[in-house]
């Protein structure tokens, strides 16, 4: 899914991203990066689910009164922005980290954020991370407000291109960058998943063309299917009940519940950490759009375990999570 993949790295941030400072160079890249998608002008919290189907794309939704298709016959759009926030809130979660400096053990409960922003030109992309960090849930009047967003983590844009050999970061003129190129060296084993994971490219696994959707209906995940929702390596069995179709942002998409179980090794997160887990989703609701293979919203209560290496520091987590990822996906026309 959209981030099933990077949904528990947040648990990472505490050991590194929070600890990165961001350079002047490095904010106004992001910043600069941020205008290109949104405006200068943070909108805050994404959009919410419902309302009306775009005119635009109403006409290409395959609707009869036996249920909605998921299309596959479009072609995948080769250029696009999309602008992941990822937010978490970790209940009870016991944490274990060990470096060369020792070890140390804490754990406790936490709101955090990752925001990324993401482009594709054909054969080339790139990835910066607006911010990354823990949330500061303010009170008011003795109610709780999560307004608040992350500050700080942020990292500047890192660029890579599609060659005969697949993907590799192309070179750079100026004096080495050694924190850049460690970030290239851990995001080229996962990239060409982080690219469909987050809709810069088609899932190879979707729904069948030829099945209409009604509420109640049902799909079981199993063995390569799993890759419908999660990048490779996935072992495990969940089940998607279909309930309504429901746009996001004006994208038509259709809205399944979700649970069951599954374990994911050598996952590659967006901030460049690797990571083994288990995880048991006991309840969720995901949005799939019903024109091409690719998922916008997912909502996750889950447990799990996970175990995570980046920056020399390899840390263990057990616990509770609640997961909102959102894609701000948008097809560009060319230039």
């Amino acid at each position: 899914m959209i981030r099933l993949r990077n949904a528990l790295s947040a648990t990472l941030l505490a050991a590194g991203v929070l600890g990165m400072a961001s350079c002047d160079k490095a904010k106004l890249a992001v910043d600069a990066a941020r205008e290109k998608f949104r405006g200068a002008t943070d909108p805050g919290a994404p959009v919410k689910p419902g309302g009306e189907v775009a005119t635009s794309m109403a006409s290409q939704v395959d609707t009869a009164a036996e249920g909605v298709r998921f299309r596959r016959d479009l072609p995948f759009p080769t250029n696009v922005n999309a602008r992941v926030m990822q937010r978490y809130t970790y209940e009870n979660i016991r944490r274990s980290q060990s470096s060369a400096l020792g070890s140390e053990v804490g754990g406790g409960d936490g709101n955090f954020e990752l925001v990324a922003l993401l482009e594709r030109r054909a054969q080339k992309m790139s990835l910066a991370i607006e911010r990354a960090g823990e949330v500061a849930v303010q009170k008011e009047e003795g109610k709780k407000s999560e307004a608040a967003q992350a500050t700080g983590g942020g990292m500047p844009k890192i660029d890579f291109e599609l060659g005969p050999h697949g993907w590799h970061a192309p070179a750079r003129k100026g004096p080495a960058d050694f924190q850049m190129m460690l970030r290239e060296k851990a995001l080229l084993p996962g990239l060409e998943s982080s690219i469909t994971q987050n809709g810069l490219g088609a899932r190879k696994q979707w729904f069948s063309p030829t099945r209409r959707w009604a509420a109640g209906d049902r799909l079981v995940l199993e063995g390569n299917s799993l890759e419908l929702l999660f990048g490779p390596h996935g072992t495990g069995k969940v089940t998607l009940v279909y309930e309504v179709a429901e746009p996001i942002d004006g994208h038509p998409c259709g809205r399944f519940a979700i649970s069951g179980d599954v374990d994911v090794k050598d996952d590659v997160s967006l901030t460049g950490e690797v990571a083994d887990r288990t995880m048991t989703i006991r309840s969720g609701k995901v949005w799939c759009s019903l024109l091409y293979p690719l998922i916008l919203r997912e909502e996750l209560d889950a447990v799990f375990t996970e175990v995570a290496r980046g920056s020399g520091v390899k840390t263990r987590t057990q616990g509770a999570v609640k997961t909102v990822t959102t894609n701000d996906w948008k097809p560009v026309s060319e230039s």
